[in-house]
């Protein structure tokens, strides 16, 4: 009998593996959109969250933490069933036919990369406030950090706007295809329920983009203001 260890290091153990911690990704992604939804209700709603945030450090360092962990516990994952499938056919296919895969499905190793290194961006822009150091040390009027006025500054500049759209390419890609399968994976495709796991993946993926976005557009065209 296969020990536990010597399945998760099989392609299928890793497979379910990245396909959990893929999941548990997509749950914070949606949880983030909705947060960040709260700046329609102006800077009182949008400060109020992050001062809520900023009062659990632990919760809040804890959660960091865990997602940035979980999230490179899924590149390597990734990386390493990309170069085991090489790996097991070291010769290309002469003719490559696409007639069952999207292109979500075909481009997943190129949105991953767009997706990695906009998290890394977004984390130096908007968390570590390393590439616009400006609005830092910006208060609200109740005395708290200015989170809204720094997210409004951020998306009127055209640059950073079209940068966090790219973001968001790359995230509606990979969220496509990355959801369903992962259910698929996971064991989730009965005939009765085969439509609506289908239809999982670009609807998060539409909703997500569509949130994210409405948020970017909104304060370059000064919908949402400072």
């Amino acid at each position: 009998m296969a020990l536990p260890s010597n399945h998760f290091r099989s392609s299928v153990g890793s497979k379910v593996v990245m396909a959990l911690s893929g999941l548990g990704l997509v749950i914070y992604v949606i949880l983030h959109m909705l947060g960040n939804l709260q700046v329609f209700q102006g800077s009182h709603a949008f400060n109020g969250y992050a001062v809520f945030l900023r009062d659990m450090p632990i919760l809040l360092w804890t959660a960091r933490i865990g997602l940035l962990s979980l999230a490179a516990f899924h590149i390597v994952l990734a990386i390493q069933l990309t170069l085991r499938n090489r790996h097991a056919r070291p010769v290309a296919y002469a003719v490559r036919e696409y007639r069952q895969a999207s292109f979500s499905s075909r481009t997943m190793a190129a949105s991953g990369f767009v997706l990695l290194f906009f998290i890394i961006f977004h984390l130096f822009h908007l968390t570590a406030d390393m590439i616009d150091p400006s609005s830092v040390d910006r208060l609200d009027v109740e005395g708290h950090r200015d989170v809204y006025g720094k997210l409004v500054h951020a998306f009127q500049n055209p640059f950073i706007m079209a940068l966090y759209l790219a973001g968001q390419l790359g995230l509606g890609l990979h969220l496509n295809h990355a959801v369903t399968s992962s259910l698929q994976t996971l064991g989730f495709e009965y005939v009765a329920f085969n439509r609506l796991f289908k239809a999982a993946g670009p609807t998060v993926a539409l909703v997500v983009v569509l949130g994210n976005v409405a948020i970017i557009l909104a304060v370059f065209l000064g919908i949402v203001h400072g």
